[in-house]
C-alpha cells in the first residue's frame, strides 16, 4: 500500500504509524518526506484526492472543484469580506499556487529571533534550511524565453519610473510558461510537493490515505496518539467511512485556517489563549489594464517578477494573468459592457497590489466550520490606495487605454488625471475588493507557553505528541509569498521529530 482512496477503505479500519501527518502541502509533505527519508514510518492523511500531472487541464469547471476547497468559494468575514482559496488535493496549495519561492526578509527573521529569544530562528541559523528547501524545489528565476510580454511590460514600466524590480525565484524546473499554475501545471515543471517532496516520501516507504478528513485527534492520558477521520466519497462528498490512525506523534499541517479549527475542537491552547488568534492573510487587490494592442498575457509564466520599490512600506506589485473565465467573473460589469471588455482579453494585463499585514484577525469554530475574521485597518486601506495609484500610473506610463480599478464606486480610470479621484472617493474600507491565498499565524510558535501555542519544536504546549508544521507557526507576518518559509520551518520541525525515541 502506498496511496489509498475512498474505494479502498472499510468502515472502522485502523492504521498504525510512527508519525501521522495531516496534510500534504508545503508543510505536511516536507515534514513527512524528511521523516520518511530518516527512516521513520510515516502515514499521510489527505482530505483531497490524488491527481497526477496527466490529469491537469485548463477547464475551470472541472479543475476548480477537484483541486480547491469548496471550489474556491471560501471567504474571510470582515470589512471588507475577503475571498480566499485553499488547495485540497495531494500537494495542497503548492499544486495551485504560482510557485513563488521568496525567502522572508532578514528583518523578519531578526524579529522572530528577538521575540522567541532563540538565535536558531535568525537568518544565519535558518540559511541551511532555506538552502535545503530551494535545492529540492529547484528555486530559480525563469528562463527569458518563458517570460511573456506582460511581464516584460511591467519590468520596463518600473525601469522608466525608476522603481526597483526583481525577478521571482520560482519552484520550477524547465518551466515553459504555460500559465496554468492555478489549475495544476500540465507539464510537471512547477515543483509542487506533488512532484518534489511526496515522491521522495513515498519512495522511502511513506503511505498516504487520500480522501480522508481528520475530524478529531485521538487523545489518551493527556497525550495525542492518533487521528480519527472519515473517508469522503469523491462524487457525493458524503463522509461515510470511519478511518482511525494510531501513531506515536501527530503532525497537523492543514493550513492556517483548518489547523486551528481542528485543534480548537479540543479546547487546546489554554496556556496563552492564542490558538486561532494572530491570523494574518497578506491581502491583495487587482488592477487590470487594457492596452491598445494585444499582449497575450496567457503566453508566458504568470508573475516572473515583482515591483519591490515600496516594500519598506509593506507594498508589493506584480503581474498575475488568470484564465478568461476567472477574469470575466471578477470584472465589475454586466451584459454587453462585460462582453465588450472580455473581447479585449488578449489586450488585458492583470496585475495586483499586495499589502503586508499591520494587525491580525482570528479563526474560530462556528456551527462545525471554521470562521475566519479579519478587517483591514485605515493604515492598510491607505497603503492599498497608494499601491493602486502607483500601479495604475505605471500602466498609463506604458500606454494603457484604461485601467479597471478594484473599487465598487469607481470602476475605471481613463488617464493619469482620473487617478486623483481615488483619494476623493475611497473614504470607506468597504468599497475595495480584496483577495488572498497567503493565510498565516493562528498557532504561533514561541519559547514561552504564556505567549505562544506551540514550542520551538512545533509541539503544542498543552498536548504532548501533537505538532504543527504549516504557516500557522509564523510569529509575525512575512510580507512575501510564504511557501519557502513554511517549508523551511517544516524541515526544522522534522529535524526535531527525528530525535524521538
Amino acid at each position: 500500500m502506498t496511496m489509498l482512496a475512498h474505494r479502498d477503505y472499510r468502515n472502522g479500519e485502523k492504521h498504525d504509524a510512527e508519525v501521522v501527518v495531516i496534510g500534504t502541502g508545503a508543510g505536511g509533505a516536507v515534514v513527512g518526506a524528511e521523516l520518511a527519508e530518516a527512516g521513520r514510518d510515516v502515514l499521510f492523511l489527505e482530505e483531497g484526492g490524488y491527481h497526477p500531472t496527466s490529469s491537469f487541464n485548463p477547464y475551470l469547471t472541472e479543475s476548480i472543484p477537484r483541486l480547491y476547497r469548496d471550489a474556491g468559494g471560501t471567504i474571510i468575514m470582515g470589512r471588507p469580506p475577503i475571498p480566499y482559496a485553499e488547495g485540497r488535493c495531494v500537494g495542497g496549495g503548492t499544486v495551485v499556487n504560482g510557485g513563488m519561492a521568496w525567502r522572508p526578509p532578514e528583518e523578519v527573521l531578526m524579529e522572530w529571533e528577538s521575540i522567541t529569544g532563540q538565535p536558531d530562528l535568525g537568518a544565519k541559523a535558518m540559511e541551511p534550511l532555506f538552502d535545503r528547501v530551494e535545492a529540492r524545489i529547484h528555486a530559480k528565476p525563469q528562463h527569458p524565453t518563458s517570460i511573456g510580454e506582460d511581464n516584460r511590460l511591467l519590468e520596463e514600466g518600473a525601469r522608466r519610473l525608476g522603481w526597483q524590480y526583481e525577478r521571482n525565484p520560482r519552484a520550477q524546473d524547465r518551466c515553459v510558461g504555460s500559465n496554468q499554475c492555478i489549475t495544476g501545471c500540465p507539464t510537471g515543471a512547477k515543483q509542487s510537493t506533488l512532484l518534489s517532496y511526496m515522491p521522495r516520501a513515498l519512495s522511502s516507504g511513506a503511505r498516504c490515505l487520500t480522501e480522508v478528513r481528520a475530524h478529531r485527534l485521538w487523545i489518551e492520558g493527556g497525550r495525542c496518539v492518533g487521528v480519527l477521520g472519515k473517508a469522503i466519497n469523491p462524487r457525493t462528498r458524503e463522509e461515510d467511512i470511519e478511518v482511525r490512525v494510531r501513531a506515536r506523534a501527530v503532525v497537523v499541517a492543514c493550513g492556517a485556517v483548518q489547523t486551528p479549527f481542528l485543534l480548537l475542537g479540543h479546547r487546546l491552547g489554554r496556556p496563552s489563549r492564542q490558538l486561532g488568534k494572530n491570523f494574518l492573510c497578506h491581502p491583495n487587490t487587482k488592477v487590470v489594464a487594457v492596452y491598445p494592442h494585444d499582449l497575450y498575457a496567457w503566453q508566458g509564466v504568470s508573475q516572473a517578477g515583482q515591483v519591490r520599490e515600496f516594500r519598506d512600506e509593506g507594498i508589493l506589485m506584480a503581474e498575475n494573468a488568470v484564465p478568461p473565465g476567472t477574469a470575466a467573473a471578477q470584472i465589475p460589469f454586466l451584459g454587453e459592457e462585460a462582453f465588450d471588455l472580455m473581447k479585449r482579453y488578449n489586450a488585458m494585463m492583470m496585475t495586483g497590489v499586495l499589502v503586508e499585514d499591520s494587525h491580525a484577525g482570528t479563526v474560530t469554530r462556528s456551527f462545525g466550520a471554521p470562521m475566519a475574521k479579519y478587517s483591514i485597518t485605515r493604515y492598510d486601506h491607505e497603503r492599498f490606495l497608494r499601491g493602486v495609484r502607483h500601479l495604475a500610473t505605471l500602466h498609463f506610463e506604458m500606454g494603457a487605454e484604461k485601467v479597471i480599478l478594484p473599487f465598487s464606486n469607481l470602476h475605471v480610470a481613463s488617464s493619469v488625471d482620473d487617478l486623483a479621484q481615488i483619494e476623493r472617493t475611497q473614504r470607506s474600507r468597504s468599497t475595495i475588493e480584496l483577495f488572498t491565498v497567503h493565510m498565516m499565524g493562528t498557532c504561533r510558535m514561541g519559547s514561552r507557553p504564556r505567549h505562544s501555542v506551540v514550542n520551538l519544536s512545533g509541539e503544542l504546549w498543552d498536548l504532548p505528541g501533537c505538532y504543527v508544521a504549516d504557516a500557522s507557526l509564523f510569529p509575525t507576518a512575512v510580507g512575501v509569498n510564504p511557501q519557502v518559509t513554511i517549508m523551511a520551518l517544516a524541515t526544522r520541525v522534522a529535524q526535531r521529530l527525528q530525535l524521538l525515541n
